[in-house]
């Protein structure tokens, strides 16, 4: 088959596995295609982690279109599993049972228990299997999930939203509404794609955050991370309120009445070790939401919590939302304090993207070297 056919079809497969952004966690996003004499019989992809793989959707989709699947071409945007997860078996034996004879795959999985053992398995039963069709738009969508699994830590997020000129506030500490309504609503897309939001407990004493999507349709709320080294989170406050089970950071010694005041109302708190300068260790709490299956963090937090962030270098991506609007000295700057003295000693972003939202535009970009 031509590959400009292979892309297209591919490119299809990415598309079905985008339905379920957000909703995968930990597991990645992926979508598939059936394509027998030129035409598509059967598509799926990975809804929920427990639920089946995209490829068995696209098994049992040809099936109830009364399809038959033996000699078809399966177009997947991840190599199959061939190892027996916790709660679903390896695709690659249905892949074989269903005789489909070439497989198209987009990307190879990282995890080490299926990385190219996937593909070598469908070979020996002498399936035709090409890869990397479309591999760098798959690697994209999943950046998370391969972060997660080779490192173990989530994916970072950082996102602002400033004026032309960088503030986030004025002299007086007003921040409301920097940003339009279209703004906000492509924020709260963000958050409905990460498994946790993470803010500093100023902003939970000065704004009562919900830090829940507040869009139409079905979306998941993210899991509020509040860095607090003194546990002075609220009981009261809408995140406790709204939340499960929302995480507080926090540092020793640990005021024991108010941490069993904050489970006892669901909150789960971590303690953390300090960093130089006696703040939370950032790099630590990474380690730890990693170990709790948390592939992704979205920041919210103000101007200090950002400057932290980025000086700890657990930030991968930056989302800058900028309105046209300036505000001038004495506001306050996005980024707090990285005691940059030198241009040479600044934080490089590559990558950079703009998109234009409205009458405001957001920049996208990667931060460090590429790996």
């Amino acid at each position: 088959m031509p590959i400009d056919k292979d892309k297209k079809h591919m490119s299809a497969a990415l598309k079905l596995a985008l339905k379920a952004q957000g909703m995968t966690s930990p597991n990645p996003l992926v979508g598939a295609l059936l394509v027998k004499n030129g035409s598509v019989i059967g598509k799926g992809y990975h809804k929920k982690a427990g639920l089946p793989h995209a490829e068995i959707e696209a098994f049992e989709n040809a099936k109830r279109n009364g399809k038959t699947v033996t000699g078809s071409t399966l177009y997947v945007t991840l190599e199959p599993c061939c190892h027996t997860g916790k709660r679903t078996p390896p695709c690659v034996n249905s892949i074989i049972q269903e005789k489909v004879s070439r497989v198209v795959i987009a990307s190879l999985d990282p995890n080490p228990k299926v990385s190219g053992k996937g593909v070598s398995k469908l070979r020996k039963n002498g399936m035709e299997v090409v890869t990397g069709v479309l591999d760098e738009k798959s690697r994209e969508m999943n950046e998370a999930y391969i972060k997660y699994i080779t490192t173990g830590r989530p994916f970072v997020v950082l996102k602002l939203a400033a004026t032309l000129d960088g503030k986030i506030a004025a002299a007086s500490g007003d921040s409301k509404w920097i940003g339009s309504e279209t703004q906000r609503k492509h924020a709260h897309l963000l958050r409905s794609r990460a498994d946790a939001i993470m803010v500093g407990i100023d902003t939970v004493l000065t704004d009562n955050p919900s830090l829940n999507v507040r869009l139409m349709g079905a979306y998941k709320d993210p899991v509020p991370v509040v860095l607090d080294t003194k546990l002075r989170t609220p009981t009261s406050s809408n995140l406790i309120r709204i939340h499960q089970e929302p995480v507080i950071a926090t540092v020793r010694p640990v005021d024991k009445a108010k941490r069993e005041k904050l489970k006892s109302l669901g909150a789960r708190v971590l303690t953390v070790k300090k960093d130089k300068n006696g703040r939370i260790n950032l790099r630590e709490l990474m380690r730890t939401l990693g170990e709790l299956q948390f592939i992704s963090v979205l920041i919210e937090g103000g101007s200090t919590v950002a400057g932290q962030a980025l000086k700890s270098g657990i930030v991968d991506k930056i989302t800058f939302f900028y309105a046209p609007k300036i505000v001038g000295a004495g506001g306050l700057s996005m980024i707090g304090d990285l005691k940059t003295e030198r241009i040479g000693d600044s934080i490089e972003v590559r990558d950079i993207s703009v998109k234009k939202i409205g009458s405001e535009f957001m920049v996208e970009g990667y931060v460090g070297k590429k790996q």
